[in-house]
């Protein structure tokens, strides 16, 4: 299979970019207006509009922030997946570089973060203006609950109604009904599973 022309993917680039960058500066609520039932507090910054897909009655509240990839330093890719009936609590930041897919009723505390990238220490750039990243995703199931100021590393899974606790540093593959605490997180509990309302 022959692969386009770089010219070719700028000419074709270049006018998303351009509707992303106009996007980020108008409010979310107006970017999104097809998303049912968005509640979108004061503050929120989405960085790459395009690429966050939101569910049913999303909660975006205070000075949140989600990147949602999609930059040269990211490859052009990644994206933020948001199920129905999400919260991001205040000053949450939710960095997608490399993927966020979030299920159905998970509440993310104030201060939480996912971070789906990282400085790779390994580059060849490392000490320039543009270093080189690693990008992993991220998947939280359904009922998932992330605590104040507590982070999720990329190549994290977490199954349904996972609970993380406050502060915690997860990174890992975690089943169903687990409840994860510490830096590094380690699960303490294993719960039975429960259905999220319908």
């Amino acid at each position: 299979m022959n692969k386009p022309h770089p010219d070719e993917l700028n000419r074709t680039a270049a006018p998303r970019r351009f509707l992303n960058a106009l996007l980020e500066i108008i409010p979310v609520r107006l970017a999104k207006l097809s998303a049912v039932g968005l509640r979108c507090e004061p503050g929120v910054l989405v960085k790459t509009p395009l690429r966050l897909k939101l569910g049913r009655n999303v909660v975006l509240q205070r000075r949140s922030i989600l990147h949602c990839g999609g930059r040269k330093w990211s490859d052009y890719k990644g994206g933020i997946d948001l199920g129905n009936n999400v919260v991001v609590g205040p000053d949450c930041v939710l960095y997608g570089a490399g993927t966020i897919r979030v299920g159905d009723y998970s509440h993310f505390g104030p201060g939480s973060m996912v971070m789906t990238q990282s400085g790779n220490a390994n580059s060849g750039t490392r000490l320039s203006a543009t270093p080189g990243h690693t990008v992993e995703p991220v998947v939280l199931g359904d009922g998932v609950w992330v605590g104040a100021g507590a982070v999720i590393l990329g190549g994290t899974t977490l199954g349904d109604n996972c609970i993380v606790g406050p502060n915690s540093v997860v990174h890992g593959n975690y089943p169903s009904g687990s409840s994860l605490i510490g830096n590094p997180a380690r699960a303490v509990l294993r719960r039975s599973e429960e259905k999220a309302p319908q």
